[in-house]
């Protein structure tokens, strides 16, 4: 027992120290990248400073690496478009030329330097407005899927003119989430994970490499919930395990909400069962297989569409 207390003694006071070393981690791959139905994830990002980039550090290059892990064998282009010290008025009148000929998603990250100006009375909130309707309707008229991103705060902690340009933040964001919704549009809302967590900041400001790095995270997470309930490619697995014994399961994966009707059949065409006929909504689907009562052998599983759009013939093998 002396041996032990002594030993605790000696590490707690020797002046030795063990620290864990933090783990940083990639973006977890959504199950729906396996089912994009494109051939290319195309991004343009636009806005003012902090889509340009500042001090050598921007969010494209790690949205580019998540994409590029998790949508393999795609075409992935994320494209920069960012002008420092602009508002919504000066990206306005460059749009056009940014979205020419595009296409996918556009992302939009502009407003702080409308909040400076508002704050000191060169600039009305309800021009803010008009650009950003402006540019949400020139993305959609471009058939672009426009991502709307909310503003992080200023680091107001020591600058009581920041405080009160955060206000103007606060209204922006509020504006932005209104126009979401009226535009029937996607927010990205940067300000609501930020919060005000400075030690993601390199100044009042831009996002430092952390920072960064969560914007990236934010948009991905984003696109990938569009492309959960837009681009989604009908997909029919191969039932597992296969062969089978009595029991199996099937992954359906549907673009867009339909009828599915799941037929199964020996090889002289006679249908032996009918699995499913009924309504699946956009997403993937795991269909269980209870085909204890047949014989072993090979049979066809057929499923179609009410709409007929899909159809789908596989075999499988019960042993």
């Amino acid at each position: 027992m002396r041996l032990i207390t002594a030993a605790l003694f000696y590490f707690l006071f020797s002046g030795i120290s063990y620290h864990a070393v933090a783990q940083i981690t990639g973006a977890s791959c959504p199950e729906s990248a396996k089912y994009y139905s494109k051939d290319s994830v195309n991004v343009i990002t636009f806005g003012a400073s902090t889509v340009e980039g500042v001090g050598g550090t921007d969010f494209q290059s790690y949205l580019t690496q998540h994409f590029t892990n998790c949508y393999t064998g795609k075409t992935i282009n994320v494209q920069k478009y960012g002008v420092s010290g602009e508002t919504t008025e000066k990206c306005l009148l460059r749009l056009d030329n940014a979205i020419y000929g595009k296409t996918g998603f556009i992302v939009i990250l502009a407003g702080a330097n409308d909040a400076v100006q508002i704050e000191a009375g060169k600039l009305k909130i309800l021009a803010t407005e008009e650009n950003m309707r402006k540019m949400i309707v020139a993305s959609l008229n471009q058939n672009l899927v426009p991502v709307i991103c909310t503003i992080q705060f200023f680091d107001d902690r020591n600058d009581e003119r920041l405080k009160r340009v955060n206000n103007q933040v606060r209204l922006i964001n509020n504006l932005y989430r209104k126009l979401v919704l009226e535009y029937k549009v996607y927010l990205a809302d940067i300000n609501a994970v930020f919060r005000r967590d400075f030690s993601l900041y390199q100044d009042v400001v831009h996002p430092n490499a952390r920072g960064n790095r969560l914007i990236s995270f934010i948009i991905f997470d984003t696109i990938n919930r569009i492309i959960a309930e837009r681009f989604l490619q009908f997909t029919v697995s191969q039932n597992y395990p296969n062969p089978m014994h009595a029991y199996a399961s099937i992954d359906i994966v549907m673009p867009e909400s339909d009828k599915i009707e799941m037929k199964i059949y020996n090889l002289q065409g006679k249908l032996v069962q009918t699995v499913l006929n009924e309504y699946l909504n956009t997403g993937k689907h795991v269909i269980k297989l209870d085909l204890s009562l047949l014989p072993p052998g090979i049979y066809i599983y057929k499923i179609s569409s009410l709409s007929g759009q899909y159809h789908v013939t596989k075999k499988l093998i019960k042993s």
